[in-house]
């Protein structure tokens, strides 16, 4: 498909927040949560010098932080998600491109990854079903055919450089991901009605490179060991419907422990939520916000009383913050609207 037929194309897309590791389950393991991004792209024209020119507005979180041009993520990827669909010559289009971010940066709830699987699926929807895509509302990887999905899955792990996060945000619920005989591959998981997510989302920042740096680069067999019978037991208990197998997995012993030195708040963050009732506690990916997930059978009041001992713990420790309940997120990305899209 020639880029000039994309002229007068919009699209808009949602992407879900989302939780990576859960404990155990480090660069393997997400979860998607019900707090989206939007982002509309327009097709206004092409460029005749070959290099489109890209009008950007953004409102919500990050807003006055994320750059208006190229070097913005979720822009880049919306011209890569164009060439991953066919289209050829779209760096020549000339894009209006509008944001409304909820997923606050640097809190380890993926705004990176939605940044990347909305800029993606948004080029691609462009694209529409010439190219495997489609621009009805709805889920992109029921719409969307599964080798389009794949490669749009396998350039979201290559830009964001593990695949735990942006494979929750593109299959939303509870994902497994990892590569098979070098294939990018992922698994759903079922999340038991009854497990309902509370986060702590901090005023306090870190940025997961920094994050990053503080793990071992070798990993003591016993604790592999421990990490392996807590994924595959977390992971078994999930299937079978027990809540409880978000506790097995949150017992982490490769890089929580490391990241507790750095973020010294974190056990008493921990502490306060398992101490009202909380069936489980984890860093929400590389941090600042925490994950706790209560079993409903608890009910409201015992849902209320895990977000008041978190927010009464974030402020003793002077991290900031508040608490809410947040649903699972069961789409993933999905196209709201589309105009002109066939």
């Amino acid at each position: 498909m020639k880029a000039e037929a994309l002229v007068g194309r919009s699209v808009t897309v949602a992407v879900p927040a989302t939780v990576a590791n859960l404990g155990a389950g480090f660069d393997v393991l997400g979860l998607a949560l019900e707090m989206t991004n939007e982002l509309t792209v327009q097709v206004t024209g092409v460029d005749s010098s070959g290099k489109g020119t890209v009008t950007y507005g953004a409102s919500g979180e990050g807003a006055e932080e994320l750059a208006h041009n190229r070097t913005n993520m979720a822009l880049d990827a919306i011209y890569r998600g164009l060439s991953i669909a066919g289209v050829t010559g779209a760096d020549a289009l000339d894009l209006a491109v509008t944001a409304v971010n909820t997923i606050p940066l640097s809190r380890g709830l993926g705004s990176s990854a939605a940044a990347i699987v909305g800029g993606l699926f948004a080029g691609a929807a462009l694209a529409g079903t010439q190219a495997g895509a489609s621009g009805a509302s709805g889920a992109c990887f029921e719409s969307f055919s599964d080798p389009l999905t794949d490669r749009l899955f396998a350039a979201a792990d290559e830009i964001e450089g593990h695949p735990d996060n942006v494979a929750a945000a593109i299959f939303g619920g509870c994902v497994a991901s990892g590569r098979v005989n070098g294939v990018l591959t992922a698994r759903i998981i079922h999340v038991p009605h009854d497990a309902i997510p509370v986060v702590l989302i901090p005023t306090v920042r870190f940025e997961t490179s920094d994050m990053r740096a503080v793990l071992p680069k070798i990993v003591p067999i016993d604790d592999a060991v421990h990490n392996a019978s807590r994924l595959a037991l977390g992971i078994t208990a999930l299937e079978a419907g027990e809540v409880n197998g978000f506790a097995i997995l949150s017992d982490d012993r490769v890089h929580q422990p490391c990241r507790i030195k750095k973020y010294t708040a974190l056990p008493q963050l921990f502490a306060a939520a398992l101490n009202a009732g909380a069936t489980s506690a984890c860093l929400a990916g590389s941090g600042s916000s925490v994950l706790a997930i209560v079993d409903d059978e608890r009910g409201d009041d015992g849902i209320a009383a895990v977000i008041a001992a978190l927010d009464a713990a974030a402020a003793t420790a002077g991290v900031g913050g508040h608490a809410e309940q947040i649903e699972v997120d069961q789409e993933g990305v999905r196209i709201l609207r589309s105009v002109g899209v066939a």
